[in-house]
């Protein structure tokens, strides 16, 4: 893939997670990975309308975000995760520009437990 068009999927893929709906979406079914949800089944998690909740998985479907299988009358929406491993990579590629480990402080990495010292007034 030329790395213009590389480009505008990416940010493509950015801007569909830019609304806050959307990411919750979008978190909701990397969670549910790999079985997927429903689209109603994802409306009544969020406790939204279900006819936005679909205007929001078409955004995020043509993002290549996320897969729709049909499964009779229903829609079953499945994270695309090897879309997102790829996305993960492209923003973390010159991480640190190659001189350190990149670590984001989280959950999963341990804070400084020393902090700076406050001096008293004398």
């Amino acid at each position: 893939m030329n790395e213009s068009l590389q480009s505008s999927r990416i940010v493509a893929q950015l801007e569909a997670l830019a609304s806050p709906v959307r990411l919750k979406i979008f978190r909701l079914l990397v969670q549910q990975e790999p079985l997927g949800l429903f689209s109603g089944e994802i409306a009544e998690h969020l406790g939204q309308a279900h006819n936005g909740i679909s205007f929001h998985l078409k955004t995020l479907q043509h993002a290549e975000l996320v897969t729709v299988a049909q499964e009779g009358r229903h829609h079953r929406y499945r994270a695309q995760m090897p879309v997102v491993r790829a996305l993960v990579a492209y923003l973390t590629e010159n991480c640190c520009q190659g001189t350190q480990s990149c670590t984001v402080k989280g959950k999963d990495t341990p804070e400084q437990t020393s902090s700076p010292q406050r001096r008293s007034a004398p």
